[in-house]
């Protein structure tokens, strides 16, 4: 599927389009104006129709699926109101919109302008993020060419169509295209187009981008990163006390699959003792069943992928020292490490040992994939060991519920990614 100049076309006129791409955002950059009004009111109303219901014979096969669940459909719904998305504007460029007192005295203007062309690589690990990483563009200001992911349910193409039809003066900056990642040809003409590269993935999908790309073109990427909770020494001497705590963070669990860079992948606990350790992972994987019930089954392949996998882990468990502790549809594996991995994710995560006093020993080596933990501590705790986490480089410590959470105004990663997508130019007056 083809977004093009505010049409949506068939893919069988994609050589078309690629003809006509390059003139056409010279043409949109040429005739820049500012745009971020337009794309607030935009999405505001595209979002009060999400709201009383305009779109719910798509939503609602997509809910069936379980591409989402309600309640992320609810907070991304939230996410794009019109105030919210002001505010996400006015805190990540507001400031340098206005510039200083100093500014205005001096010979030399000092404004804001956007990088210009942005070329989105979107993964398909979150429903909609094609769309987000466009607005986010276009709230800079940009001409924006995105390719969609290979699973992708149409839902950010249509949202983009919305939106431009709520507002036509957007058509010029928005392309979308559906564009094999093995076709490098077309892949390197779109990147030889673009300012900046806006990468979503792994170490994979960076070093690709950086192929593709000339040495003059930007590459920002928002790579895969990983995310864990933490049970403090406090809460196991008594950890009954904080299993709605645990409820949370397995229904964030089950919410996300764990596919999102804020999902958890395991649970460290503060202790060296193996008891203890076995006793917080039965726990939550009676909790983790429990909850399981709730949320869409896995596809079929899916679930025996997983089902391989632990298989294997329970084989090479005389070497690695892991115990698997299976429930349905759920596991928790043991570890005896303090390694933060990936785990096989779909409602199957690890518990392992970390002691406060190795916190930073062992993460700091991760720098770079951290992004966030899910605090499981008592109130006397929390101060000291979020400043911990923080030296550790992670940059979102909350609370489990909390994990995944969309806040306006929030970071990606630590960044603003609307000041990424812009420049800060000088002219003399």
């Amino acid at each position: 599927m083809i977004l093009f100049e505010g049409k949506i076309l068939p893919d069988e006129q994609l050589d078309d389009v690629l003809e006509k791409l390059w003139d056409s955002c010279l043409m949109a950059v040429t005739n820049r104006k500012d745009i971020a009004k337009l794309v607030i009111n935009a999405c505001g109303r595209v979002s009060e129709k999400i709201k009383t219901g305009a779109y719910d014979p798509i939503l609602w096969v997509l809910l069936e699926k379980g591409a989402f669940t309600r309640t992320q459909l609810e907070e991304a719904i939230t996410f794009f109101d019109k105030e919210n998305l002001q505010l996400k504007y006015d805190t990540e460029l507001g400031v340098l919109k206005k510039g200083t007192e100093d500014d205005r005295k001096a010979s030399v203007e000092k404004r804001l302008e956007p990088l210009g062309i942005l070329f989105h690589i979107a993964a398909g690990n979150a429903e909609g993020l094609p769309f987000f990483s466009v607005i986010e563009g276009l709230l800079a200001g940009n001409v924006n060419i995105l390719k969609l992911p290979s699973v992708d349910d149409g839902i950010s193409v249509m949202l983009l169509h919305e939106m431009i039809k709520e507002e036509p003066a957007l058509a010029p900056y928005v392309c979308v295209l559906d564009v094999a990642s093995t076709n490098v040809k077309i892949l390197k003409t779109l990147a030889d187009m673009a300012d900046a590269i806006v990468v979503w993935g792994g170490d994979e999908a960076v070093m690709a981008a950086r192929t593709m790309a000339s040495p003059s073109t930007q590459i920002i990427s928002w790579g895969h990163k990983l995310s864990f909770a933490y049970v403090s020494a406090g809460v196991v001497e008594k950890v009954e006390d904080y299993e709605p705590e645990l409820y949370d963070l397995a229904k964030h669990i089950c919410a996300t699959n764990q596919l999102l860079c804020s999902s958890c992948q395991g649970i460290f606990v503060d202790t060296e003792d193996e008891t203890v350790l076995l006793s917080v992972a039965e726990r939550f994987l009676h909790i983790l069943e429990e909850v399981r019930v709730d949320y869409p089954r896995e596809k079929i392949g899916i679930r025996g992928k997983v089902s391989i996998s632990l298989y294997n882990e329970e084989l090479e468990s005389i070497h690695t020292g892991h115990r698997v502790l299976r429930g349905k549809g759920v596991s928790v594996i043991i570890g005896s490490d303090s390694e933060l991995e990936l785990s096989y994710m779909f409602k199957n995560c690890w518990v392992k040992p970390l002691q406060r006093k190795n916190i930073i020993k062992s993460l700091k080596g991760k720098k770079g994939y951290l992004q966030t933990v899910g605090l499981i501590c008592t109130e006397k705790e929390r101060k000291e060991l979020a400043e911990l986490f923080v030296k550790t480089g992670l940059t979102h410590i909350v609370r489990p519920k909390n994990m995944s959470q969309m806040l306006p105004g929030g970071t990606h990663d630590g960044k603003y990614p609307l000041r990424r997508y812009s420049r800060i130019i000088e002219v003399e007056r």
